[in-house]
């Protein structure tokens, strides 16, 4: 997987045709979590990520999380503001990646994508979870290509 850390100033002038999407993790911490549900906040954001970043090592790059970060409007325009952010950067595509159900719900104008998980979806055997996470990141991926064809 490719961490923000990890690349060059040098270096992203060759990698960024390649690393055109960043991933976005977003915890959705309120602060009043105990240290237990924090850290299983933090698992569970972890257990998405691995999604993501494992299959499409080279084309992803993931930026630090926002832990605190509520369904409260200030916080998602907040995330909205990041994304545009991350876009101007030079990202052509950013996703918000969360295992917060609310934050799972947004509507959010400058990320391509939401990607949200429920923790128990990611951690059942079966590989679901994982496949609609894969289809929903090529679906984005393959429809630009597409309308930059015609």
């Amino acid at each position: 997987m490719m961490k923000f850390s990890e690349i060059t100033e040098k270096d992203w002038t060759d990698l960024q045709p390649y690393l055109d999407t960043c991933l976005l993790p977003v915890t959705g911490l309120g602060g009043g979590e105990t240290p237990w549900e924090a850290g299983d906040a933090l698992e569970s954001l972890r257990d998405v990520l691995d999604v993501l970043e494992i299959p499409y090592k080279g084309r992803v790059v993931t930026y630090p999380a926002l832990h605190y970060c509520t369904s409260e409007d200030r916080d998602r325009e907040y995330v909205e503001r990041t994304c545009g952010q991350l876009r101007k950067a030079g990202f052509a595509y950013v996703v918000v990646v969360t295992a917060h159900p609310e934050i799972g719900a947004w509507q959010l104008q400058n990320a391509d994508l939401i990607v949200y998980v429920s923790p128990e979806a990611v951690r059942n055997p079966g590989q679901e979870a994982k496949k609609a996470i894969g289809e929903r990141i090529e679906q984005l991926w393959f429809s630009k290509k597409s309308e930059e064809i015609r």
